[in-house]
């Protein structure tokens, strides 16, 4: 049986506090819920109990919900941090863009918030480990490449500056693309249906509030430089555009709507995100996976499971679901190399960025025969009535073109 999520709500109106206790009564069997009446009452009680998620308002006197978010994420980072807050100005929610995984907008209905909450509370079984949990959690954003980090800051203070030029600077970076994503899909900014593409994102968010986060908030940064390094950033992002596309056109020949369309070029770009966070969180266990597994001819899920005890699809899917992805997207995330162990129904996204990574990694090995070759999930293709279609598949992805960002 499943222990309850422990879930801690902050207020300091105690008419919200009350609200939120009637309005959440039926969910008593499923969650152990604890209400703090302003931040430092919360404090106190973190450090007393286990929590799962916080869930707090940000206007408040004493320690307001930026500082008790800041407080977490440096005390227990492996806790998902929510605001759910009313109307506040536009800078301090640019302020708590960094430290909050997830914005709710009041009112917020009860199948709303529960649908959050249980998302969050759901990716533990994906991590076990609370080391690396609060490694992950503690992540604002991901590092991206030197050159369109510095193509992208040279654009924003140029008076040449428009929202199309931005909007393809930051397509060409799986980093920037992923925080861009979680931003306008969150309540921070009222975009009421889901974004996927960089240059809508881009347009809603506006040039101003672009110009805030990155130049004011700063929340890009440039991957670091590591001399000797197995790990090359420009490889990574050139197989995920590769894999995005290859998903995006599977997913055309299984005919999918729009939607599972978006989903599988966005989870096809966002597949590797977990070795991107490897290797600048870990660098030194990352290198010594990727040595591992080319002496002991490992693939690298082998070595990272061998060495850490996670691997990067997991540690990915973990991130992007504290970020409020799509569940499509983090169990294609998820489950890329081994999709017969997904826990709900098979979707167009992880069939089509499981066969895009399998045949993308298949071409790679053309050039190193030597290499160690991740054998195919026959069975999961079979049991989807597929069996047939990776002739198709191959023919198709060989010939398809760039997908605008």
């Amino acid at each position: 049986m499943n222990a309850k999520k422990k879930i801690l709500f902050v207020d300091d109106e105690p008419n919200v506090l009350a609200g939120l206790r009637r309005m959440l009564r039926g969910l008593r069997d499923e969650w152990e819920m604890s209400f703090a009446d302003g931040g430092r009452a919360a404090v106190e009680l973190l450090q007393s109990r286990p929590i799962d998620v916080l869930v707090t308002d940000m206007r408040m006197p004493d320690m307001n919900g930026l500082e008790l978010l800041e407080w977490v994420k440096v005390h227990q980072p492996y806790i998902a941090r929510v605001a759910l807050s009313g109307q506040t100005s536009k800078e301090k929610i640019l302020r708590s863009v960094g430290p909050t995984h997830q914005y709710l907008s009041k009112p917020c209905d009860a199948e709303t918030l529960k649908r959050a909450i249980d998302r969050l509370g759901s990716l533990h079984r994906l991590l076990h480990n609370e080391s690396l949990q609060g490694l992950v959690a503690q992540m604002e954003s991901l590092p991206c490449l030197s050159s369109v980090y510095t193509q992208l800051m040279q654009t924003l203070q140029s008076q040449e500056c428009s929202a199309k030029a931005v909007g393809e600077i930051i397509g060409q970076d799986i980093a920037m693309s992923a925080k861009i994503l979680q931003l306008v899909n969150s309540a921070f900014f009222g975009v009421r249906q889901r974004i996927t593409g960089i240059p809508q994102a881009v347009g809603l968010l506006g040039l101003d509030t672009i110009k805030s986060l990155a130049l004011s908030i700063k929340i890009f940064t440039q991957f670091p430089k590591q001399e000797k390094s197995h790990f090359i950033l420009s490889d990574l992002w050139d197989h995920s555009l590769q894999v995005g596309q290859w998903s995006r056109a599977i997913a055309q020949q299984l005919r999918a709507e729009p939607p599972s369309l978006d989903n599988a070029l966005l989870a096809g770009m966002l597949h590797d995100v977990g070795k991107l966070i490897l290797a600048t969180q870990l660098p030194e266990q990352y290198e010594t996976v990727m040595e591992r597994s080319e002496t002991d001819h490992l693939t690298s899920e082998q070595a990272e499971k061998e060495i850490l005890g996670n691997t990067h699809a997991e540690i990915g899917a973990y991130l992007l679901g504290l970020w409020g992805f799509h569940h499509e997207i983090i169990d294609a995330l998820s489950y890329h190399h081994r999709p017969s162990e997904a826990q709900r129904p098979a979707s167009v996204a992880l069939t089509a960025v499981y066969a895009a990574n399998w045949l993308s990694r298949e071409q790679e090995s053309a050039d190193n025969p030597d290499g160690p070759r991740e054998p195919l999930d026959g069975d999961y293709l079979a049991g989807l009535g597929l069996a047939d279609h990776l002739e198709p598949w191959r023919n198709r992805c060989r010939s398809a073109v760039s997908v605008p960002g």
